[in-house]
Order: C-alpha cells, then sequence, then structure tokens
C-alpha cells in the first residue's frame, strides 16, 4: 500500500524539480507549522526533533524519498503511526513539496544547520484576514495616529483602522502576522511598526505603510511572539521584545540590527527607550526590569523592586508594561501586585550596589516612589502622557493618576473583560481602550466621558 501511495504522489505531485525550491522558504515553515508543537526544541515525541537542520536530516535520505523517515510517516495509512498524529494529515500538495525538496537532495539553505529554523527564518508571507469576522478577537494593541485622527487597532492578520470619533471603519492593512501585540506610528503617519507572531512559534518586527498596509522592512524575525515595539526620542532606532526572552535593537533607516540581548529569564513583555535615550528598558514576567545600554545592548543594571521582602508592596511580581515618563526621564513599571512603580535607572544601580554590602541594603526602603492601582488583578498596561498615568488590565477598569502628586484623577468603567492594551493621544483630549472581548472604547480624558465604544471586528 505504501508504494501505491508513492506511486500516486509521483503522479500528482511528482512534477519536475523546480529550480526555486528552497528549504528555508518552502519546506522549514511547513515543518514549523505542523510538527514543532510535538517535534521541537522543548518536546520530542517519538526521539524526533524537528527544530534544526542537525536533528532534521537524521530522518532524510537525500536523493530517496522513499527511504526517509520524514516521508514515509507523513504518507503512513496506519493513522497510529502517521504524523503528525491527532491531527489532519498533510495534504498531497504538501507532502509532495517533501518529496520533491528531499528528491532534488535535500538541500539545505539557510544560516546554519545547528540553529532553530525560526531564529534564521526568512520573514513570512502571511495569509489575508477573513472578509468577515464571526466573533472579534482581544485587542492585543491600539495607537493613535500622532494627528489623533485615526485609531490603529490589531487584529488577525491585519490592522484595521478606525475614525475614533465615529466608531466607523477607515481601512484594513492586512497580510500581517496571525496576531499584532504592539502598533507605533511614525512621524507624519505615513509608516507604521508592528511587532506580532504566532505563540510558541514565529515573530516578527516590521515597518509597513499606513494606507496599504505594504510591508517595506522586516527588521527580524524570532522564535516567539513580538511582545513589544520601541522607538528613540529622534526615530532613528527601534527596539523590540519577544517572548523568546529576548530584546533587540535596529537602525530604522537601514533595517540592520544593532545588537542583540538575551538577560531575561521569561517572556519579555514591554520595551521602551529612556527619555534621554541612553537606555533601553524591558519588562519581564521573571518579576524583574532590565536597563540596557541603548548603544550596544549591554546590562546597565537590574531593577528589582517588583520583587521586594520588606515594605508595604512586598512580594515577587511578574512584570507586563513599563514606560518612561518624558519630562522627568523617571521609569514606570507594572503588573502583579497592588502598585505602579516610578524609579530612576541610575539610582537603581546605585542601590544595587555589591555583595559586599548587601546586609546593609536589605533593610533600606530605596528611592522607588510607588502609586496604588487599587486593581485586584494585574495591571497589563501602562502609559504616560502630559503629566497623567493611565493604567488598566484585569478588572476591566481604567485608572489614571496624576504623575506628579500620585493622586487618582479618573476612573472609566464599562469594559465587561480583561483591558490588555490603551493609548493616550498626544494631540486631542482622548484616550483609547482595548479589551478581551475585542471591544474599542473611546474616552474624553478630561472629565471621562465615553464618546465612542464599538467591537473591532469588520463585517461582524
Amino acid at each position: 500500500m505504501r508504494f501505491i501511495i508513492f506511486t500516486l504522489l509521483l503522479l500528482l505531485g511528482g512534477s519536475p524539480v523546480r529550480a526555486e525550491l528552497s528549504f528555508m522558504k518552502d519546506v522549514a515553515p511547513l515543518l514549523q507549522r505542523r510538527c514543532a508543537g510535538c517535534h521541537g526544541e522543548k518536546k520530542s515525541k517519538g526521539n524526533y526533533r524537528l527544530h534544526t537542520f542537525e536533528y532534521l536530516e537524521k530522518a532524510v535520505v537525500p536523493g530517496k524519498p522513499e527511504e526517509s523517515d520524514l516521508y514515509l510517516l507523513l504518507v503512513d495509512e496506519d493513522p497510529d503511526s502517521r504524523m503528525p498524529q491527532k491531527d489532519d494529515a498533510f495534504s498531497a500538495a504538501e507532502t509532495g513539496l517533501i518529496r520533491e525538496w528531499i528528491a532534488a537532495g535535500a538541500t539545505f539553505d539557510g544560516e546554519s544547520p545547528s540553529k532553530s529554523f525560526t531564529a534564521q527564518a526568512v520573514p513570512r508571507t502571511h495569509p489575508a484576514p477573513p472578509a468577515t469576522y464571526r466573533v472579534p478577537v482581544p485587542i492585543m494593541a491600539l495607537a493613535f495616529s500622532n494627528a489623533g485622527t485615526e485609531l490603529a487597532v490589531a487584529g488577525h492578520h491585519e490592522v484595521t483602522i478606525w475614525n475614533p470619533e465615529s466608531g466607523s471603519l477607515l481601512r484594513r492593512l492586512t497580510g500581517l502576522p496571525l496576531r499584532t501585540h504592539s502598533v507605533r506610528w511614525l512621524p507624519g503617519d505615513k509608516q507604521m511598526l508592528i511587532g506580532g507572531g504566532t505563540a510558541g512559534e514565529y515573530g516578527e518586527v516590521s515597518l509597513i505603510d499606513a494606507s496599504t498596509g505594504e510591508r517595506l522592512v522586516a527588521f527580524d524575525t524570532f522564535e516567539d511572539l513580538v511582545l513589544g515595539v520601541g522607538i528613540d526620542k529622534e526615530g532613528a532606532r527601534v527596539a523590540a521584545v519577544s517572548a523568546d526572552k529576548t530584546v533587540r535593537a535596529y537602525d530604522l533607516e537601514s533595517g540592520e540590527r544593532i545588537w542583540q540581548s538575551s538577560v531575561h529569564s521569561d517572556q519579555a513583555t514591554s520595551v521602551s527607550y529612556s527619555a534621554d535615550n541612553r537606555f533601553v528598558i524591558s519588562t519581564s514576567r521573571d518579576q524583574t526590569v532590565k536597563v540596557l545600554e541603548a548603544s550596544d545592548g549591554k546590562l546597565f543594571t537590574t531593577y528589582n523592586g517588583h520583587r521586594r521582602n520588606l515594605g508595604d508592596y512586598r512580594g515577587r511580581f511578574k512584570v507586563f508594561a513599563g514606560c518612561s515618563d518624558p519630562e522627568s526621564g523617571l521609569a514606570l513599571s507594572a503588573g502583579e501586585g497592588r502598585a505602579i512603580r516610578i524609579w530612576d535607572p541610575v539610582k537603581a544601580k546605585e542601590e544595587n550596589g555589591t555583595a559586599n554590602d548587601m546586609e546593609e541594603r536589605f533593610f533600606k526602603p530605596g528611592h522607588t516612589r510607588y502609586i496604588a492601582h487599587k486593581f485586584t488583578g494585574a495591571a497589563f498596561t501602562l502609559a504616560v502622557e502630559a503629566g497623567m498615568i493611565y493604567t488598566a488590565g484585569r478588572d476591566g477598569i481604567v485608572r489614571s493618576f496624576e504623575f506628579a502628586s500620585g493622586n487618582q484623577r479618573l476612573e472609566l468603567k464599562g469594559h465587561n473583560d480583561w483591558i490588555y492594551s490603551l493609548t493616550p493621544s498626544r494631540s486631542t483630549a482622548r484616550l483609547a481602550t482595548g479589551s478581551h472581548d475585542g471591544e474599542v472604547r473611546v474616552w474624553d480624558t478630561t472629565d471621562g466621558t465615553l464618546i465612542q465604544a464599538f467591537f473591532a471586528a469588520p463585517g461582524g
């Protein structure tokens, strides 16, 4: 029977080998999408790993697909042996592609056989979004244009652009990653940076045309979702963080990577440049905030204010959001726990001291200023604009505080689900918030009046 299947595949998909067939462009993305979940770096069912070419080539006999385990396991008629198990079989076109590549010699055209396919992958070509949404998707990112007249909202393989005053859909920027977790408009509002990907599999940072969605520059690919993107004050450099734990920086004009840092031990959740462009500040689920030199990515210091053993806000807390105040130059961070932290990167380094004065420092309160946000759950998002701090999270409530005094100014209620994203407008007195159930709300920041509420689900 296996011979019959092989013969049929020869007839259906065994056309002469295409000159343009590429392992990294054609074969690796297919294996990542269909196989890496069970046969990757972290899991190796059946002792098969397919996340690097070093492992993959052990299951391949170049020029002989009918002798290669990789191919034979895909076309096996026994459901207990056929791969992938407990999932749909590869299509005839997909198995034909694998067979064609092996028959052509199983050539590897990547950077290194020992690096993961994702780490050296070319940027993917993404499918179009659904014409209409059956259900809204969680709003993981949104951003006002610099003029404040348009609101970009993350969707499914797209970013949608809305009129924040009327709630009307203006256009759809399509062909983007499955999920977008960060959107940043560039000065002039003609281009934007997006960061996103597919959880556990792929991440991407790209510069796109804000009118058409055309990808202008693909800065990099990551081994997991890109969760945050930041731009320096001059608009010359870009920083990105990923669930793969890395922090990276790029030159915006050339698209070249300047440096990469791997100082976090868990997902890096947000990133921003300090007000003076000296530092790149990244938050993480590892309960720390890392302060990196913006020029070369070297670690300047670690802010440990989210894991304290003493004081009113003691505990060990994951950090989900951070930003810098452009006026004072201080850093802000929030996540689990009951308070926003406001702190100075230079003073944080001084307070870290050395092992020689650890015992003496243990009982000192430190310079951090705390603003109790009064949420019962974690704060997922944080922003500061014009002397006001805005935060929201699991409670579905938005609160704003005066930066100088810490006094609460607004409490905005109306969302019925977790709030993942918020963005204040620099040009208008507006704040936009986005929740897990797909609802976007636009508020007046002077008095908290609700201006508009809509579900960012085209056609839904």
